[in-house]
This record gives C-alpha cells, sequence and structure tokens, in this order.
C-alpha cells in the first residue's frame, strides 16, 4: 500500500513545524543576511514572532536548510585545513544599521599585506539547479553581493569570495545541465562595478543596509507593520515566490494592516500555541 501523505512525513512536518527562532549576531533588531528581503519579514523577525513551518513546501525548504547547512560545514572545514588564516563564522556587526550578522568566513589571501589587514570575505550558498544554472550563466545574486558586501565592510575586508553549490540534477536531455555538487565561485573586489551605471558594490550595499535600517526606526517609532511582498498580492496572478517559503505566511493571508501591540499579541498567541 502506498500512503499519499504517509505517518513519517505527517510526524515529520509536525516535528519541524515550530523551529526555534535564531538570535542575531550581536542582538540587534536586524540581521544583515536579510538587507534585500521582505520589509515585514525583517520586523517578524525582529519582534521575535513564532516562526511557523507549514504548508506544502514546508518539507522541502527543510531539507534544502539541512543539505545547506552540510555542506557550508564541508567548504568550511575544507578552508579551515587547507587555507592559512582563516577563520569561520565570523561575528560582524553594523551598529548604526541596527543589524548584525555571521560571515561564513574570512581568509587573508597570500598576496594581501598583512599589515593592511586586506581580507576576503567566504559566502557560501546553495541551491537548486535552475537558479545554479541561471547564476553561472548569467553571475550571482544581487542579494547574496550585497550580504556578502556587507560582512566585508563590517571586517574592513575589500574582497568578496561567492560559493554555489548545486544540489541536485537536471535531466540528462537537457543541454545546459548541472549536477549535485557542482560548484561555481566569483571573487570581486567591493569597489567593482556592480551595474552600467558604474555603481560600486560597496555604494549600492551602503544603501540598501541605510534603507533597510531606516524601515526598522519608522517600524519602531510609529508600530505600523510595513506591507512589504504582501503588498504584490492583489496585483498578480500569483502572489511572490518568496512567500511561498515564508514562516509567516500564515499571518500576513490572515491580517491586513497590523500595528506593534498586534504583533506583540501574535507573539504570546504563538508561543503558547508552541508550548502546548
Amino acid at each position: 500500500m502506498q500512503y499519499e501523505t504517509g505517518p513519517a512525513e505527517l510526524a515529520l512536518r509536525e516535528h519541524i513545524k515550530h523551529p526555534p527562532n535564531k538570535p542575531t549576531a550581536d542582538g540587534s533588531f536586524l540581521r544583515i543576511s536579510n538587507i534585500t528581503t521582505c520589509d515585514r519579514k525583517q520586523v517578524f523577525d525582529g519582534m521575535g514572532v513564532p516562526r511557523i513551518e507549514a504548508g506544502p513546501n514546508a518539507v522541502n525548504g527543510f531539507v534544502a536548510k539541512e543539505i545547506g547547512n552540510t555542506m557550508h560545514e564541508h567548504v568550511q572545514a575544507a578552508f579551515n585545513e587547507k587555507v592559512p588564516n582563516f577563520e569561520c563564522e565570523v561575528e560582524v556587526s553594523i551598529s548604526n544599521c541596527l543589524t548584525s550578522g555571521h560571515a561564513d568566513g574570512v581568509y587573508q589571501a597570500s598576496h594581501d599585506m598583512p599589515s593592511r589587514r586586506e581580507g576576503t570575505v567566504l559566502e557560501i550558498k546553495t541551491m537548486r539547479n535552475y537558479g545554479f544554472r541561471k547564476a553561472r550563466n548569467e553571475g550571482p545574486k544581487e542579494e547574496h553581493l550585497f550580504q556578502a558586501c556587507a560582512y566585508a565592510i563590517a571586517t574592513g575586508s575589500t574582497k568578496i569570495h561567492l560559493v554555489y553549490i548545486c544540489t541536485d540534477a537536471t535531466p540528462s536531455r537537457w543541454k545546459d545541465s548541472a549536477r549535485a555538487g557542482d560548484m561555481v565561485e566569483w571573487l570581486y573586489d567591493i569597489h567593482d562595478s556592480f551595474d552600467e551605471s558604474g555603481t560600486s558594490i560597496s555604494v549600492a550595499t551602503t544603501y540598501f543596509l541605510e534603507q533597510h535600517a531606516q524601515m526598522a526606526k519608522n517600524y519602531l517609532v510609529n508600530g505600523h507593520i510595513p506591507e512589504g511582498l504582501r503588498l504584490y498580492w492583489g496585483t498578480a496572478e500569483e502572489i511572490p515566490w518568496e512567500c511561498n517559503y515564508c514562516p509567516y505566511y500564515d499571518i500576513c493571508e490572515q491580517q491586513g494592516d497590523i500595528n506593534m501591540t498586534d504583533v506583540i499579541d501574535l507573539v504570546i498567541k504563538e508561543t503558547d500555541e508552541s508550548v502546548k
């Protein structure tokens, strides 16, 4: 007998339904890895709203995260063994932007002058084959460049090293195929041009850091939750794909305009239910 939804899957769904909230590196309201994500999601994260991993994509997202964590650990272990002066999980803080995080690694290339403290930030990303092949042909995602650059700014580094790892295989009949374990890497100077306008990666990153810090400050002053990607729910045929994998999907679906008091009530309610 084949189950449509078997007891193992149901048990796993319940097991992962209420993951613990991950604290920021220095207790900041924002986290650097979210500088280009949905404003509303950032506020919910900052307020500590309990995360709910539910729906048809919950297990898929959980598996992808577990694979990502494992590959991060292996690459970091390899760098720690082979690359001199490599530091793993470097805590960084940008207090004036209310944000902090952990860089996957920071190392100093052999040709750098030790006295200048010019290092390279290592940022590792795992992704499904479609995103991997797209990046292999077109370059890394903007948000990954900005995240790595923010770490570089915070650590006084001048270069960013992005590593993409493919987690699954494409059908062999496709001409542009990729296999699980295929990798592509880029090395940038943070002062390299980001787009056709000539804007540097560091300037663009600083802009996003300041914008999202201002968003957080506006919320903390007036208590109004930003619309974020929810703004597009009524204007598109389908809601943004990011929302389908967001742990706050149910809140956005059920709530309209909400304020700080509503969020506090949600924190208390969801915390009580998760304890039960």
